[in-house]
């Protein structure tokens, strides 16, 4: 993770823009970092700015590792985000975890409420997706007098979807048992999207991309093999093959980066007043199942 505020910042800017512009997020969904020089607050989408029109650390909101409360008094502004408990309780449960998305894609929405498992269909999304994706089941959380928008805008909501980033095997143990890095990286969340995790920005932000490529990818299997006779199933990324992708999702984001960092700085609709910012090294994190 970089030391540095600005550049960390910068890279925020510059990863909203990137996931607007591949239309991972629209003028809802956003990005969390935390703050390398206080680890006990986080950063993340907010002001009621849509992540393209991000653009200065005016832009972003600042809040409490500890319980998501601001930070700062622009982060009081009623138009900051609802679901930043996704964020909060992710990052206060898993150290490793340095960078969150949370998206509406409307590829892989269908994936959380059609009864298919979403599973990777391709070498660059494998690693990172494991061997299928759960689903947050928020409804299971509920209690009658709260209102059933979907959206994790309670404490106990963020803490239950934090939960479905462990396995059952975790998820049984005491807190100070929990590992330090979620056994999942991505989770769909039923009407709702999906949530996925990195060891930096841009390693979230190329989960975030490719969980909605392969989403596509798996959609379109499903069809042609559908139409297919005789009707031989699709055929997903084996096991020995999702651990041995694992090493593409730790070293192959900043290629991709570099790329969409390039493409959205010559849109002249993304603007960042802290300019171009150089990523941080690759950051095994173990986690893919």
């Amino acid at each position: 993770m970089v030391a540095n505020l600005t550049q960390t910042l910068s890279l925020l800017i510059t990863a909203n823009h990137i996931l607007d512009y591949y239309s991972v997020v629209t003028g809802y969904g956003h990005i969390s970092v935390r703050n390398p020089l206080n680890n006990s607050t986080f950063f993340m989408t907010g002001n009621g700015v849509p992540p393209a029109l991000v653009r200065s650390p005016e832009d972003l909101d600042e809040f409490y590792l500890e319980d998501a409360s601001p930070a700062t008094e622009r982060s009081l502004n009623p138009m900051s985000t609802s679901e930043r408990f996704i964020h909060q309780a992710l990052l206060k449960r898993f150290p490793s975890v340095q960078s969150v998305v949370h998206s509406h894609s409307r590829a892989v929405v269908p994936f959380g409420i059609g009864g298919v498992p979403f599973q990777p269909t391709y070498h660059l999304a494998g690693g990172f997706i494991g061997a299928e994706a759960p689903v947050f089941e928020i409804a299971d959380h509920y209690t009658p007098n709260d209102t059933q928008n979907l959206l994790v805008n309670k404490p106990r909501f963020g803490q239950a979807l934090a939960t479905t980033f462990l396995t059952p095997a975790h998820n049984t143990t005491t807190p100070n048992d929990v590992p330090a890095a979620p056994d999942h990286n991505l989770v769909l969340q039923r009407g709702h999207g999906f949530t996925t995790t990195g060891a930096s920005i841009p390693q979230a932000v190329y989960r975030a991309v490719y969980t909605t490529w392969n989403a596509e990818v798996q959609a379109s299997a499903i069809t042609i093999n559908d139409a297919a006779a005789p009707n031989r199933g699709v055929r997903y990324i084996a096991q020995r093959e999702l651990l041995d992708t694992a090493a593409l999702d730790d070293g192959a984001y900043p290629r991709d980066w570099m790329l969409w960092a390039a493409q959205v700085g010559v849109n002249p609709l993304y603007k960042n007043d802290l300019g171009d910012a150089a990523i941080p090294e690759p950051v095994t994190t173990g986690a893919g199942g």
